[in-house]
């Protein structure tokens, strides 16, 4: 980031615009800001953080303090920088919030930001749209531009002093190492779901071996993998055996009911046919008597064919006679509006000779319009110049005296006044008890947090012994399920033993049936207490991880809370703490606010008494003005000469009313002539439709007579009357319906007859069959058959299910064998990358050492050259105590003792040279790198008063040599010697009245 133009308006001690042209230092690459203590010098540097991030360069100074006191209440306080970034060039306007000239309420923080493309064209207009497109076009968070950047007065040792964490942020946003910390995170992540996942397949392996449901399965299931293959073995054996003894019973039953399904269809065929017969003979009987009225439609569809074939005719007929009928009311409509047109002629004809003398009128009220018109401007213009004059006298004496003299002088008073008290400075500042109550805030929340999370453990260990509980006896009520299962399987089998016969389980042939208790198994409650024992296994296992990973939690916390209380002394409760400084800074709040309400009162009263003193001034000039125009006002009344005998008024008057007469005489006159043309077409149009309809009418009558013989002469023919045929002309469409109807009942009469004799061939000399009996002995086989195949089927099923359950556990046993060895390495990778390792090192830290070595590299050149070799910056390498994180700390080599030390333990001098050193090696080795940031400027607050004669002479010669780089340095220093050596510097002047600002290029 390079700086291309600033500027301040209403900004600090600037009241006024004040503008930097920084491209005015053409080829140099250093400058100075120098003037009075208090004048503004920060207030540069402050500017150009405000424009970029909305905040103070340095930490004593907040945004809401930028609002300058000098400045007039109209001016707004805001910020224009511009700057250029690898080859694009940005600019960003800001003003803070601030009050309003006019009303209470404030004018809110705004910000712009442009991007230069053949013009400024506006990038982000919110701002938090701006915060994200800043830190995002300069890759640095307001801290990272702070530590690198910018070396804030009495804040420049913030990049040598900060711990291993801070230096981790600022390496990880410049070298863009944030994949390799989403590499450990990843891993890590992926460590604690797999550790889940593994724990849940070791008891899904256990609860799904427990799922053959086998008197011994609980015992089985804890001795070695063989001794469980070989049980299984056995098992399927034993169940193999079942199957084959219940598939010969089936088999018998399933011949049986076979036969006796055979006798009972043919019985069936037989019942039908005599149902068929019956209804056959019935089905003939109603046709047979519906003979008379299929004669009927017969008859009927004779008339129908004759009333079709005259059809035609009688609707050509039909429509002459309404076309007759149609010219006939014609005729006669237009004959009666023929009369009504020549009477309403006549009527305007009488009407011609009071048209011609309104029409005279309208040419003598022209004439007088015009002359009307050609007066009017005369007196209207020396009435307009005497209402002006006798306005203008009455405001020239308003303006003779200021009405406001007394309160200016009183106002002048006040301002004496509150100038006298404002002279003593405060001796202490609200906002370092406020970071001090913000810092015991926070150990609050920790602390709340702690208890909170303690709390939550507590409860999940409650709630993980309640499921636990429940676990248990929900496995008793499964057992319970299983014993009842086992004993009615043995009931049964003892049941079907037979003496002599082997038994499929021992093998004895003799066979001694021990008493049974009645029992039964309800399969859908023993379902369902199953999968309870699922859920609840499944609920118990997340309990248990829910209860780490609280615990996991509440270390953190812990760890957070024991960091953030170091160096916070606690002489009461952290509560009390809380309120005894929150009381103080309520108290220093309270008397800043009085005493910036003091301020502001002088500022509106410096700026009132100012608009006063302009106001009396404005009224004096106003005066003397309205004086010059009341006399030229005069003068052009006597050019003007005596008025005309008639008024404005009444002019206007008579020219109205002329205009209204003439505006309605031409409107009658139009009228009555627009009437007169429109009759004269009506007559003439109405007169020719007559002449017409009367000759299509008589054709009409003739075609008429024509039709009407031609039907007479149809009706003669056809044998009928026209009564009888318009009964029949809605039945002729239905003709075809009728003959397919008549066809069909002809056929099913035909097929009916067939039929009958076909089934009484069929059935010759056969008895109805006893279909109930039969129907019994079908019901009686079906029942063994369906206790044979039920049988069957649960032998099928057990064994099916036993085979699917051990490739199940087999398939399981095995994946999760292989899961286990896998998490092994995850655990290793993550606890590798999270720093769980001898170095206590992340993988990100561990990769940004690499880069952080380099810049120490770059780094000791500079300091070589400033200290005479002395001094050389190294990383820590030691593994630090407890779970801090390591490996970015740094220590100081101090050739002078041959001893490594802290850089905390650093003078302010050397600390400053050290602070230089490193915040150049940074910038060198990012460049060569071609990162993502852009450090090509670089802006000093003060530290050079720290340094010693020879001190600051290596300290210039290392600064100036940057200039072969191309690097931009600014520096805000008193020293007198730099400010010799560098030829070009911003002098900041401070008066009475606020601070300007002169770029000097020597």
């Amino acid at each position: 980031m390079r700086p291309v133009e600033l500027k301040i308006q209403a900004f600090g001690p600037y009241a006024d615009l004040e503008e930097i042209d920084f491209t005015q230092l053409v080829g140099r690459s250093m400058f100075v800001v120098s003037g009075r203590t208090g004048a503004g010098k920060t207030t540069i540097f402050d500017a150009m953080t405000f424009a970029l991030y909305g905040r103070a360069s340095g930490a004593l100074r907040n945004a809401s303090d930028f609002r300058s006191q000098y400045a007039q209440p109209e001016m707004r306080t805001e910020v224009d920088f511009s700057f250029t970034i690898r080859g694009d060039r940005y600019r960003i306007v800001r003003q803070p919030q601030q009050p309003h000239p006019k009303n209470k309420t404030p004018i809110p923080h705004e910000a712009v930001l442009y991007e230069w493309e053949n013009g400024w064209k506006p990038l982000a207009t919110k701002v938090n749209e701006v915060q994200e497109q800043i830190e995002s076009i300069l890759q640095l968070s307001y801290e990272q531009f702070s530590q690198i950047l910018l070396l804030p007065q009495n804040q420049f040792r913030q990049l040598l002093d900060s711990n291993s964490n801070e230096k981790q942020q600022i390496l990880q946003s410049i070298f863009k190492t944030e994949a390799f910390r989403a590499f450990q995170e990843k891993w890590a992540e992926r460590y604690s779901v797999y550790r889940k996942q593994v724990e849940w397949s070791v008891e899904r392996t256990r609860l799904k071996l427990l799922e053959l449901e086998d008197d011994s399965i609980e015992e089985v299931s804890t001795k070695s993998i063989d001794e469980i293959e070989r049980w299984q073995n056995e098992r399927e054996e034993r169940l193999i055996e079942t199957c084959d003894a219940a598939s010969s019973t089936k088999q018998i039953h399933a011949k049986t009911l076979n036969q006796v399904r055979n006798e009972f269809e043919e019985a069936k065929t037989l019942i039908n046919l005599f149902a068929e017969q019956e209804q056959t003979k019935q089905a003939l009987e109603a046709f047979l008597s519906g003979e008379s009225l299929r004669n009927e439609r017969r008859e009927l569809l004779q008339n129908l064919e004759a009333a079709a074939s005259i059809r035609p005719v009688f609707e050509r007929l039909l429509e002459m006679e309404q076309q007759v009928h149609r010219l006939t009311m014609e005729e006669q409509n237009s004959s009666t509006k023929l009369e009504k047109l020549k009477a309403t002629q006549s009527t305007l004809i009488e009407q011609q000779s009071a048209i011609e003398a309104d029409k005279q009128e309208v040419i003598t009220h022209q004439e007088r319009l015009r002359l009307i018109d050609e007066m009017m401007p005369r007196i209207k213009e020396r009435t307009s110049y005497m209402t002006l004059r006798d306005r203008l006298a009455q405001r020239a004496h308003g303006l003779a005296e200021f009405s406001k003299e007394p309160r200016l002088q009183e106002l002048q008073e006040q301002e004496q006044q509150l100038v006298e008290g404002l002279k003593t400075e405060p001796t202490e500042r609200a906002v370092d008890v406020e970071r001090h109550v913000d810092r015991l805030m926070q150990l609050v929340s920790l602390e709340t947090k702690v208890e909170g999370l303690s709390k939550q453990l507590a409860e999940c260990e409650r709630t993980g012994k309640d499921i636990q509980r429940q676990h248990a006896t929900q496995q008793d009520v499964v057992s319970t399920y299983k014993h009842q299962e086992r004993l009615m399987l043995a009931r049964q089998l003892s049941e079907s033993l037979v003496d002599g016969e082997p038994c499929p389980v021992c093998g004895s042939r003799h066979h001694e049936t021990p008493p049974h208790e009645e029992t039964s198994v309800n399969v859908a409650e023993q379902n369902e207490a199953l999968t309870r024992l699922e859920e609840l296994s499944t609920r118990l296992i997340e309990a248990r991880a829910d209860y780490r990973s609280l615990h996991q939690q509440l270390e953190t916390v812990q760890r957070e809370f024991d960091e953030a209380s170091k160096g916070v002394r606690l002489d009461k409760s952290l509560t009390e703490e809380v309120k005894k400084w929150s009381v103080h800074a309520e108290t220093l709040q309270r008397d800043e606010r009085m005493r910036q309400e003091h301020e502001r009162t002088l500022r509106q009263l410096t700026v009132e008494i100012r608009q006063l003193e302009q106001e009396r001034r404005n009224q004096f000039e106003e005066r003397q003005r309205v004086l010059s125009e009341l006399e030229m006002t005069q003068q052009k009344l006597h050019a003007l000469g005596q008025a005309e005998e008639t008024t404005l008024e009444a002019l206007q008057s008579e020219r109205i009313d002329r205009q209204n007469r003439l505006t309605g005489l031409m409107k009658k006159v139009e009228t009555y002539e627009h009437e007169f043309e429109t009759g004269k077409k009506a007559i003439w149009k109405e007169e020719e439709r007559l002449s017409v309809t009367r000759e299509q009418l008589s054709e009409a009558n003739k075609q008429y007579s024509v039709q009407q013989a031609l039907w007479f002469k149809q009706l003669d023919a056809t044998h009928l009357t026209r009564e009888r045929y318009e009964e029949l002309a809605n039945q002729i469409d239905q003709r075809t319906i009728i003959r397919e109807e008549l066809q069909r009942e002809e056929e099913e009469g035909v097929r009916l007859r067939h039929y009958k004799q076909m089934i009484e061939e069929k059935l010759g000399s056969v008895e109805r069959p006893d279909l109930q009996w039969i129907e019994t002995k079908v019901k009686e086989a079906a029942e063994l058959y369906e206790q044979a195949s039920e049988h069957l089927i649960t032998a099928q099923d057990t064994l099916s299910r036993h085979r699917q359950i051990v490739s199940e556990w087999n398939a399981l046993h095995e994946d999760t064998a292989l899961e286990e060895k896998k998490l092994e390495t995850i655990k290793l990778i993550a606890d590798t990358g999270k720093g769980i390792n001898p170095q206590k090192m992340t993988f990100e830290t561990y990769v940004q050492t690499a880069f952080f070595d380099q810049i120490l590299h770059a780094a000791n050149i500079h300091l070589d050259q400033m200290t005479s070799g002395q001094f050389r910056l190294e990383r820590k390498v030691e593994t630090a105590k407890g779970n801090a994180k390591s490996g970015l700390e740094l220590l100081v080599f101090d050739a002078y003792t041959g001893q490594s030390r802290r850089v905390q333990n650093l003078s302010g001098g050397e600390g400053f040279k050290a602070s230089l050193s490193l915040a150049l090696g940074l910038a060198e080795v990012v460049q060569h790198l071609s990162g993502g940031v852009s450090l090509e400027t670089m802006l000093i607050d003060e530290g050079f008063g720290t340094l010693d004669a020879e001190s600051l002479d290596q300290a210039i010669e290392l600064l100036m040599s940057l200039q072969a780089t191309g690097r931009l340095v600014g520096v805000i220093s008193h020293v007198q010697e730099l400010k010799d050596r560098v030829d070009a510097r911003i002098e900041v002047k401070k008066s009475r009245s606020g601070s300007s600002i002169q770029l000097i290029v020597e």
